[in-house]
């Protein structure tokens, strides 16, 4: 490997890591939450647990127990052992969203989140589908929706991202593009639809 293919693949290993699905609904339920005051950022850290944490610990979880070795899980079979997880996780910090009386675009965020990865479960049992892209995609689209349609300069990140995914060789052009065009509808819609 050339000095400059190596120092792009860190490059892209690096972009791949800090736009990473946790890091992308951190950033976004705080996002949504703080436009709530102090509450908000109560039902901001419920979305976070549920869609994030949750599902995260379970994923460094199997990984300490050898069922899988590393955490963004390239692995497509073992990815289906995961995903219904991520989705029950979000489903029950959607439930606890409602019972708090959160407002609805709180609610409409886990709801969209829930969505997307219910979504990606069953197209992963024949392709790996990007995760990373769905998320992301998917968040620039709420944040325009509930904030403005300036927010869609944020679509930016999502080729630099599919860059980043492919280069590390993660995913496919078609696997990131397909990821992406998910989350935008999904979240998208789920949100316009819940909010």
């Amino acid at each position: 490997m050339s000095e400059q293919s190596g120092m792009l693949w860190q490059v892209a290993r690096r972009v791949s890591d800090w736009v990473d699905p946790k890091n992308v609904i951190v950033v976004v339920s705080l996002g949504f939450g703080v436009h709530y005051g102090w509450a908000g950022l109560g039902w901001a850290a419920l979305a976070i647990v549920f869609a994030a944490v949750v599902p995260m610990a379970y994923i460094v979880y199997g990984k300490s127990g050898g069922r899988w070795s590393e955490r963004h899980l390239t692995n497509r079979i073992k990815r289906m052992s995961v995903l219904p997880v991520i989705s029950a996780s979000a489903a029950a910090g959607i439930a606890l969203e409602a019972v708090t009386s959160a407002p609805c675009p709180m609610i409409a965020l886990t709801a969209a989140m829930w969505a997307t990865i219910t979504a990606i479960w069953p197209v992963t049992r024949w392709y790996k589908i990007s995760v990373h892209a769905a998320v992301t995609a998917g968040s620039v689209v709420m944040l325009a929706q509930a904030y403005g349609w300036w927010w869609l300069l944020g679509l930016v990140v999502v080729p630099v991202l599919g860059w980043a995914r492919v280069r590390v060789q993660e995913h496919t052009v078609g696997q990131v593009v397909s990821g992406a065009l998910l989350g935008l509808v999904v979240a998208g819609g789920v949100f316009a639809l819940v909010r």
